[in-house]
């Protein structure tokens, strides 16, 4: 049995955030428009799914709304067995294997790698003293300090 949950879920952040896998740029564009356009379909006269479908598409940032187009396509592939095909057949197609969304907000600074990361320290200036330079008796280099 299929898990309804977790292909409307998987179809849900595509359609959300137009990002899918193993495809160019101009051909995953293709595919979530159309994936979009059958959603939107299947939805038909349903202000509430066709709104949720809309919202999730103008901030994918927000697992709010991403999961309330999930929940929408959980009722619909419920009670359609031929759209819950096709939206595993999405989900396995190319919903990417072992995925992991990252959503980054900050004032300040922020840090995120999909691989390998290195962060740098940023240098602190050390205080001078009137009579010796930065360094002068510190042993600290050009004198500043890690």
């Amino acid at each position: 049995m299929v898990d309804v949950v977790a292909m409307s879920e998987a179809v849900a952040l595509m359609a959300a955030t137009g990002a899918v896998s193993g495809l160019s740029e101009s051909a995953a564009l293709g595919v979530v428009g159309r994936i979009r356009e059958r959603v939107r379909g299947v939805f038909g006269l349903d202000e509430r799914s066709v709104e949720a479908l809309e919202r999730a598409v103008d901030d994918p940032a927000d697992e709010g709304r991403v999961a309330e187009l999930a929940a929408a396509l959980v009722w619909y592939a419920k009670r359609d067995e031929e759209f819950a095909g096709e939206l595993a057949g999405w989900a396995q197609e190319y919903g990417a294997a072992g995925s992991v969304v990252q959503s980054v907000r900050a004032g300040r600074d922020a840090y995120a790698a999909g691989r390998d990361m290195t962060v740098n320290q940023r240098i602190e200036p050390v205080e001078q003293s009137s009579d010796r330079g930065p360094s002068a008796g510190t042993g600290e280099a050009g004198g500043y300090r890690e």
